[in-house]
């Protein structure tokens, strides 16, 4: 076997140096197998006593000394075969032994922590050596393992709370509920999906959706928070798998399962686990001490310390804790000495040390080192308001606030100024003051002048008639009566107005408004009205229509508002000066104007042409004389024909109003106008163009002109006119029986190219509209062709002529004749 002195260092010098006895197991102490043979055991007894004496293991001088002081009883065992095998039955049950105590400490847990190992190790008192547990370990298929660290995780604020209310639902934790329930995704579950289930349950009035709305209420607190759930859902599992240890590992790692570890703490339940099981016995006291720890209560977390015997890891914390403890303990007496020479640097220190550790001595420091109070404090009326500004104070230690008060009122608490005060009391003096808080702790304390708050009247508004102005508001809180002066005298008033009949039409005057409080008065407020007389009528109205829009002109009565209404309603419409609500009465407003001239669409008229102007002036107006709309000037547009063989079909757009056309048209000549001798005339009405269409007969040969005008009030509008020329006639014939024909073709001018067309049960509509028969060439003014209809096409069979050029009017004298059956 190969010796390793870095192996039998930590199998046996060290187990020797902290106390185990060698004694307990030579095999191990001169590295032989169970069974060695006698040569092994002489060549052991003699090298490994040379090997003690090496640099490398002197360093562990005692352990070494121990070992020579047992070398002579080695000797005496290991060299006799009977003494041999009787130390061999000791070394196996006190290996056996370890192995059932290992088991027990074990309680189905993969592995031992190290702190472990030294508890066994330390209890045994001797008895077992470190290695000796490890191959016990071995020996029951577990390992030495550290636990991974697990996060800290405060018990969530109310979480008795919901333990209550989770009693009441068929759930044994959170990430049960918040997993098995509609509309919830466990720990992805969002405020949105919260309230939408506490929506679904708000028709349930049983105690089960009572407690189930109170969890819903905390989940949302929670969700609300950047990693609140997934923070309490961690709490839930190591909460369950703490209650869990009582009854071994494996219930522990059962409850571990892996999606609620990966939702929650690690994605390695097994980790999760054994890491709750490690720190089984910590549980009871350590709660304790991180509460302390986050209080700040570092003599209680030192106290839980130091009064139970801790592993090394926790050692190294009570020392720190000490420490530290030690170090803010004499901060503290070095900032009681800095209070009289410097106050502020006395309650930095005190703020400093607050951080870290919670003492009354801090708050009784705090208080004996006040804040400077604000050098300057300024109260400024705003409207119903009072703005409270303040400038800083010199004190910087600390979080630097300042509370607002309204005498015995607090009002805030702010960082910074200003502060509105919106509820401010009207009609008394007002006083407010600052006062400077540190970190919380009141300081000094300065106050701004008295103001008062003295609203106006609201909703004021003045109304002026011929020979009469009216006045209308709503006193403000608080106020006893209102007073109203005008230009030279005042008016009397009540609570809600007044009413003013000592004026003049056309007289400016200046009322204004003040408000009368318990001691006090508000300045006021002016208004500026000019008392009205009887508005002047419009009795020159004209209305002309220009295409789609309507041009309005009149004389503008001097300085007031003209309303152009379309008179819908001539029996109910008033006459002369009437009040401005009657003469709505008249009809809708179409357009408003002070200049007399404004242009309005024709569309906006909604087909009226009767159109009344109202001179507006305040509450009353004055009814003018109505106009009809002049549509005399307005033609029709869009004018085109269309020609449809011997036929023309006219089209136009409508102009508004227009209710009938005169149509005139001649052949040959231009159209001299609408009273042309030598034109045909036709009154075409709206409703039947709309019906039926304009189609005239234009079959001669040449040009022909059509023209429209309006008919409107006995007068004809512009004429508006349209040529079209009538096409060379080609004319057809078929001749024949049966299926044998010939077609003869002639025309006032040369024939173009003519073919003939034959289609089954309809008529050709284009020349690639069926089967070619024959064709007939151009360039004679007559022509002729023979053709047979064939037989694949069945009857009845329409024959059909078509020039092969557009500008060819194709006719036939009868088209009954081009039916083949």
């Amino acid at each position: 076997m190969t010796f390793s002195e870095e192996s039998y260092v930590d199998e046996v010098l060290v187990p020797v140096w902290t106390g185990w006895s060698p004694h307990r197991n030579y095999f191990r102490v001169y590295r032989l197998p169970p069974h060695p043979r006698q040569a092994e055991v002489d060549a052991a007894l003699a090298d490994l006593p040379a090997r003690w004496g090496t640099p490398e293991l002197r360093l562990h001088a005692v352990a070494c000394e121990r070992l020579h002081a047992c070398h002579a009883t080695a000797i005496a065992v290991l060299g006799d075969p009977a003494a041999r095998a009787r130390h061999r039955e000791f070394v196996e049950r006190e290996h056996q032994a370890l192995v059932e105590v290992v088991r027990h400490r074990l309680h189905g847990a993969p592995a031992l922590a190290r702190d472990d190992v030294a508890a066994v190790v330390r209890v045994a008192g001797g008895r077992w050596s470190t290695p000796d547990v490890v191959a016990a370990l071995h020996a029951v298929g577990a390992a030495v393992r550290e636990p991974v660290p697990l996060p800290r995780t405060p018990r969530p604020k109310r979480w008795q709370t919901l333990r209550e209310h989770l009693a009441d639902l068929p759930h044994d934790s959170l990430w049960e509920y918040l997993s098995r329930t509609a509309e919830l995704r466990g720990a992805d579950t969002t405020p949105a999906e919260v309230e939408t289930r506490r929506q679904r349950l708000r028709v349930s009035r049983d105690r089960a959706a009572d407690a189930e709305r109170a969890v819903l209420t905390l989940v949302r607190l929670w969700a609300a928070a950047p990693g609140g759930l997934s923070a309490a859902l961690a709490h839930d599992l190591l909460a369950e798998l703490a209650a869990a240890t009582v009854c071994g590992y494996q219930a522990v790692r059962d409850l571990a399962s892996p999606q609620r570890c990966a939702a929650t703490l690690s994605s390695d339940p097994d980790a999760v686990a054994y890491a709750v099981w490690c720190a089984r016995e910590e549980a009871a006291w350590t709660e304790a001490y991180f509460a302390a720890v986050d209080e700040h209560r570092l003599p209680v977390a030192l106290d839980l310390l130091e009064s139970r015997p801790l592993p090394d890891s926790w050692a190294r914390v009570r020392d720190g804790l000490r420490a530290q403890l030690d170090r803010l303990l004499a901060d503290l007496a070095r900032a009681r000495e800095a209070e009289a020479a410097n106050p502020e640097d006395a309650a930095a220190r005190y703020l400093a040390i607050d951080r870290e550790l919670t003492d009354p001595a801090v708050d009784e420091g705090l208080l004996r080192c006040p804040a400077a109070a604000p050098a300057a404090v300024s109260a400024t009326v705003d409207g119903a308001a009072v703005v409270v500004d303040w400038q800083p104070s010199p004190s910087t230690a600390g979080n630097i606030g300042y509370r607002v008060s309204r005498g015995a009122t607090l009002l805030a608490e702010k960082a910074t100024a200003p502060l509105a005060d919106l509820e401010a009391p009207a009609g008394v003096p007002l006083i407010y003051t600052v006062t400077t808080l540190r970190d919380g702790v009141p300081g000094g304390t300065a106050a701004a002048e008295p103001v008062a708050v003295l609203p106006e009247v609201t909703d004021l508004r003045l109304v002026t008639e011929p020979g009469v102005v009216f006045g209308r508001w709503k006193l403000p809180p608080g106020a006893s009566r209102a007073v109203v002066r005008r230009t030279g005298s005042d008016v009397p008033a009540d609570e809600t107005g007044f009413t003013d009949r000592n004026v003049e039409p056309g007289t400016a005057y200046t009322y204004r408004v003040l408000v009368e409080y318990a001691t006090l008065r508000s300045p006021g407020i002016d208004v500026r009205v000019v008392c009205l007389g009887e508005p002047d009528a419009v009795t020159d109205l004209r209305a002309v229509a220009a295409g789609d829009v309507v041009d309005l002109t009149w004389t503008p009565p001097h300085g007031d508002e003209v309303e152009i209404r379309l008179l819908t309603a001539p029996e109910a419409a008033p006459g002369g000066v009437v009040r401005l609500d009657q003469a709505a009465l008249a009809g809708p407003v179409v357009a408003t104007s002070r200049c007399g001239r404004v242009r309005v669409p024709a569309a906006d008229l909604a087909g009226g042409r009767t159109l009344v102007p109202v001179t507006v002036s305040g509450p009353v107006a004055t009814i003018g004389t109505p106009a009809t709309v002049d549509i005399s000037s307005v033609e029709v547009t869009g004018l085109r024909a269309v020609r449809l063989g011997p036929q023309v079909q006219l089209s136009w757009h409508w102009p508004a109003w227009a209710r009938e056309v005169l149509v005139v048209w001649r052949h040959g000549g231009p159209l001299a106008g609408p009273d042309d001798p030598a034109a045909h005339r036709w009154r075409v009405t709206r409703t039947a163009y709309l019906s039926r269409g304009a189609r005239l007969n234009a079959a001669e040969a040449g040009s022909h002109r059509f023209g429209v005008c309006v008919l409107g009030d006995g007068q004809l509008g512009p004429l508006a006119t349209v040529e079209s020329p009538c096409p060379v006639q080609l004319r057809y014939r078929l001749h024949g029986r049966a299926r044998t024909f010939a077609v003869e073709v002639e025309c006032d001018a040369d024939l173009p190219d003519v073919v003939v067309l034959g289609k089954e049960a309809r008529r050709p509509l284009d020349p690639d509209d069926g089967v070619v028969l024959a064709t007939v060439p151009g360039g004679q003014r007559a022509g002729r062709a023979e053709f047979t209809v064939p037989a694949e096409l069945r009857g009845p069979v329409h024959l059909r002529a078509f020039a092969l050029d557009d500008s060819m009017w194709v006719c036939h004298p009868d088209p009954r004749d081009l039916v083949v059956r």
